[in-house]
């Protein structure tokens, strides 16, 4: 069940992703780190076929661990405490956990069209000089665009070696993961997750099979 199923995969990362967010979203978005910023775009999921990492947060008498978080991920000021809910944290899994929406914070990768193409058999029309912008990986060769500033459209992951559309490049960071999460205090933060898997209650849970996740 490869590219037989590379349609069938992608629908089911789809129904997975759309589980913390109704429809897919991803915006450009000033982000700085270390004095510096670079436009860069957002998309609210993890993407891949099988996304990492599964964070599992230990389970204890209260239910809960305290954290650290910031208010944005867009520029990292001071970190507010915040309570969360032990349990697995990753976009597959089912436990009642604190999570409001995963977030990626990726190079902006965006093309202008060369000619007039019709892509998915002509399901999605694009006129020459037409813009595709905040490139976001979804699974299987399939990613998702923002075409002309305006619409959302899903179909094959363009590459700088298609001779159809020149690539616009963005100077950038690499790419970060992040959780945003509902903290019991009442407010909300963010936390990164190579962060998150830092605190000594938290470790790495694994992926069972395609959709399934557990502690171990």
């Amino acid at each position: 069940m490869r590219r037989l199923n590379g349609k069938i995969i992608l629908i089911s990362s789809l129904l997975l992703v759309n589980s913390y967010c109704q429809e897919l979203h991803s915006y450009s978005a000033s982000i700085t780190r270390n004095g510096f910023t670079k436009l860069m775009t957002i998309y609210d999921f993890w993407s891949r076929e099988y996304p990492k990492p599964v964070i599992y947060i230990k389970p204890n008498k209260s239910g809960y661990i305290r954290i650290k978080g910031y208010p944005s991920p867009r520029k990292l000021t001071k970190k507010t405490p915040c309570l969360i809910k032990t349990g697995l944290y990753h976009p597959w899994s089912e436990d009642n956990t604190s999570v409001k929406v995963f977030y990626t914070i990726t190079p902006k990768v965006s093309y202008i069209a060369l000619k007039n193409i019709n892509l998915d058999d002509g399901k999605i029309k694009i006129d020459k000089g037409d813009i595709l912008e905040n490139e976001a990986y979804i699974s299987e060769g399939e990613c998702y665009y923002i075409l002309n500033k305006i619409k959302g459209i899903t179909t094959y992951c363009i590459g700088e070696d298609n001779k159809e559309f020149k690539k616009i490049k963005e100077r950038s960071f690499p790419t970060q993961q992040w959780l945003y999460l509902q903290c019991k205090e009442g407010y909300n933060i963010f936390i990164q997750d190579k962060e998150l898997l830092k605190y000594p209650q938290v470790t790495k849970g694994v992926i069972k099979d395609y959709g399934k996740v557990a502690p171990e």
